[in-house]
């Protein structure tokens, strides 16, 4: 493991102490598929009441609105969630980045967010996505302790996890760190993850390089997970074609994000092994500083 990736990680394990997973029925607003506080269940929390409906269980008529009413109502309850995070993190090459900050921001990342679900008494599962989604075994152990924790996988994760899902569980919180530069429809890995999901987010991790490359002239770009090299003239009228490219790649993510109930945000890596704090996902609320 790259000394930037260790040591990033040791300091999130520390700074992730100041936050704790917020997983509330704010969410319940968002559409498409089975959502935290949405669906019912037989949980003791009471939500509402609707009108009998042929299949529902007897065990949930009340008796008591029946005899002032003189119609069959049943009493709906807050589905019941589990109280556990899948973190799933995209290892393959292009997350290491050429300076290591967007693996280390990676890493980090995944560090606060397990220390803040332990703070809200979650359990927690850690998913490396490689040619396979292999959870990581001992996961109580320090990050910077994983076995195979490395970025360098040269495969398409997002077609991993289309054509090998890994066995979620259901009713949990599930969270994907990539920086969702593969060659996958975002509808298909969206479709997989967020099934039996309570609530799905999606966090693109970012190098500056990223989002404003900063070169000039003739340059040889070479694909670091498929080596596949080209010669290119960089001037201006090429660089704002990447941005254009850039921005339409997140903005279809988001789109996507939306129509399966799935909140997207983003985190640049060089900010956040600044100070270590998750600027963009505390504004989503899903994690927040504790008191």
């Amino acid at each position: 493991m790259h000394k930037l990736i260790k040591s990033s990680i040791e300091a999130a394990e520390i700074a992730g102490q100041r936050f704790y997973l917020n997983v509330s029925s704010r969410f319940s607003g968002l559409q498409g598929g089975s959502r935290f506080g949405r669906n019912t269940g037989n949980s003791l929390e009471f939500l509402d009441h609707r009108e009998y409906q042929p299949g529902d269980d007897i065990r949930h008529i009340d008796w008591n609105a029946m005899a002032r009413s003189d119609r069959l109502t049943v009493k709906l309850f807050r589905e019941e969630i589990s109280p556990h995070l899948d973190i799933l993190i995209d290892a393959s090459l292009s997350m290491a980045g050429e300076t290591f900050h967007k693996g280390a921001a990676t890493m980090a990342l995944a560090a606060m967010l397990r220390v803040a679900a332990l703070n809200s008494g979650y359990t927690v599962s850690c998913w490396l996505l490689k040619d396979r989604c292999r959870k990581v075994e001992a996961a109580t152990l320090p990050l910077s302790q994983w076995q195979g924790a490395d970025f360098d996988y040269s495969g398409n994760v997002g077609e991993t996890i289309t054509s090998f899902p890994p066995r979620l569980r259901t009713n949990a919180v599930r969270i994907l760190l990539s920086d969702l530069f593969w060659n996958q429809e975002p509808v298909s890995v969206l479709r997989q993850l967020s099934d039996g999901a309570a609530l799905l987010t999606v966090v693109q991790v970012l190098a500056r390089e990223d989002v404003a490359p900063d070169f000039a002239g003739n340059v040889r770009l070479i694909d670091c997970e498929t080596a596949e090299a080209v010669e290119l003239i960089a001037d201006e009228s090429l660089i704002a074609e990447y941005l254009r490219n850039f921005t339409r790649h997140q903005e279809y993510w988001k789109k996507c994000c939306s129509k399966y109930g799935a909140v997207f945000t983003h985190c640049l890596g060089e900010q956040l092994l600044g100070d270590f704090v998750p600027v963009e996902l505390l504004k989503t609320e899903i994690i927040m500083t504790r008191s």
